[in-house]
Parts: structure tokens; sequence; C-alpha cells
């Protein structure tokens, strides 16, 4: 009598090993939450850098010296260069799990949270630069 090896009863491996997904891949909605959250995020950067160009204002009080006048230029040529670094980044982790077919909204979030991160950021720099000595 000829004994079967597992092989040839399952190709693919023992039955339990392969996991079904319960989860409907994303749709056309997850799409549209996605793009929504980048477009906002967007304007949300231009915003972000026009307050802290007016944060750069607080170097006028410095008019006998003593503030750190390259931290707070780095802070404001800085921020626009992050942000738009986390926002390319943020979308290739959107595209990668699209194409994994996993939902992605919570990138576009994640942009716009690190955003706000990197504005306060900055914000905090130029102020604690801004002081004088």
């Amino acid at each position: 009598m000829r004994q079967h090896d597992n092989d040839d009863l399952f190709p693919l491996g023992p039955p339990g090993r392969r996991r079904l997904s319960t989860q409907t891949p994303p749709g056309w909605k997850d799409l549209a939450v996605t793009l929504t959250l980048f477009g906002l995020s967007l304007p949300l950067l231009v915003v972000g850098w026009f307050g802290v160009l007016l944060s750069m204002f607080a170097f006028d009080a410095c008019g006998g010296g003593g503030c750190n006048y390259s931290a707070g230029s780095i802070a404001y040529v800085g921020f626009p260069i992050a942000a738009v670094v986390s926002i390319a980044l943020w979308a290739s982790v959107a595209e990668r799990r699209r194409r994994t077919r996993r939902r992605a909204w919570a990138t576009g979030v994640a942009a716009i949270l690190t955003i706000v991160a990197l504005f306060a950021l900055a914000a905090t720099v130029v102020h604690f630069a801004a002081q004088p000595n």
C-alpha cells in the first residue's frame, strides 16, 4: 500500500496555514478620503510656513543683539523642507498600503499631524532663538 506525502495532498501547504481575509479591500471611498486628507495637508503647510514667518518678527526685539539668528533661519527654511519630505514619505506609505489592498486614510491623518508637529517645533525654536541672552 502506498503512503501519501503531505506535499501530494496539499501542494500549497497545510490548510491551516492559509489565512482568509475577512475584510473587504478598500475601495473608492478610502481613496477619496486619503486624497482629500493629503490635499488638506498642502494648504496646511502654507499656513504653517506663514505662521513661522510671522514668528520671525520676534527678532525685531533683538536690536541690541544677543539673539540666535542662525537657529531662527534654520527653523524658517527647514520647516517647509521637512514638511514636504514628510508628505512625500507618507504618500509613499499610502501608496504601498493601497497596493497591498489595505486602507490608507490613516496616512493622510499622519501627514497632517506631522505638519502640525513640525510647525510647533519650528515656532518653539524661533521663540527660544529670539530671546536675548
